[in-house]
């Protein structure tokens, strides 16, 4: 809360000659009130200069007063004056006294309010920082809840993509399983005919050995055609030892990703 700005003069004699005009009190609370806040020290100075600058009231007195009043109000005054005068000085110089003593405890009064005036002005510039900081902390807890949802959106979009990964891993490995099989299979397959191949490479080789030496070409032919079975038995074991390899390497590597 910013502090009132100075009260000016005319501002405040304005305001005290309303305040009068109305009929009302003319004091520095009242004026306090009308100006809407100040520093109490300059409205009573201000005050001060306005009660001096009021014109003095003029009291008309009649213009003919008859002889025997006249002397009565002198002889009255004489008495009084007479009376008076012994205490005159003593009530004078208590009065001093008494008046010196309120302008000491007004002065000190004007001090303490001074003081408080600029403890209040600086607890009203404190409140101003207190919410200045509340502000930029409300404005860094509205950014955090935001990056927070940012965060759980992208979170939630990480889990929805690491779902669609690990579905398409299932069928790849699904794939692989097939095809494992499928290969699987054609090995066997191969490794039968081989086999059968080898078999039937002996029986010729058998027969071969049991005829005669005239018939060593065809012999010769059938351990040719044996031996070339054989070494397509062991291409095909090679080739089945190599795929199978392959597809272990290949999972690893599904598994790794």
């Amino acid at each position: 809360m910013a502090r009132r700005r100075a009260i000016e003069a005319d501002e405040l004699f304005e305001t005290a000659n309303r305040l009068q005009a109305e009929g009302k009190e003319v004091s520095a609370t009242a004026l306090l009130d009308a100006l809407g806040g100040g520093s109490l020290r300059t409205i009573y100075k201000l005050l001060e200069a306005w009660q001096q600058r009021r014109p003095a009231v003029v009291i008309t007195v009649p213009d003919e007063i008859p002889p025997s009043v006249q002397a009565a109000f002198a002889s009255v005054w004489r008495q009084a004056a007479q009376e008076a005068g012994r205490e005159v000085l003593a009530v004078k110089e208590k009065a001093a006294e008494e008046v010196e003593a309120a302008v000491k405890q007004f002065q000190g009064a004007l001090d303490a309010i001074d003081n408080l005036e600029k403890e209040s002005e600086a607890d009203a510039q404190q409140i101003d920082t207190l919410k200045e900081r509340v502000a930029e902390l409300e404005a860094a807890l509205q950014k955090s809840q935001t990056e927070s949802a940012a965060y759980r959106a992208t979170g939630e979009q990480l889990q929805q993509q690491v779902k669609s990964q690990e579905a398409e891993l299932e069928r790849l490995h699904g794939e692989l399983d097939k095809e494992r099989a499928n290969r699987q299979q054609e090995i066997e397959r191969i490794t039968a005919a081989a086999e059968a191949a080898q078999g039937e490479a002996q029986r010729q080789l058998a027969k071969v050995e049991a005829a005669s030496k005239t018939d060593r070409e065809e012999r010769d032919a059938a351990i040719k055609e044996a031996s070339q079975l054989r070494g397509l038995s062991d291409a095909l074991k090679t080739q089945n030892a190599e795929l199978l390899s392959k597809l272990g390497l290949e999972e690893k590597q599904q598994r790794k990703n």
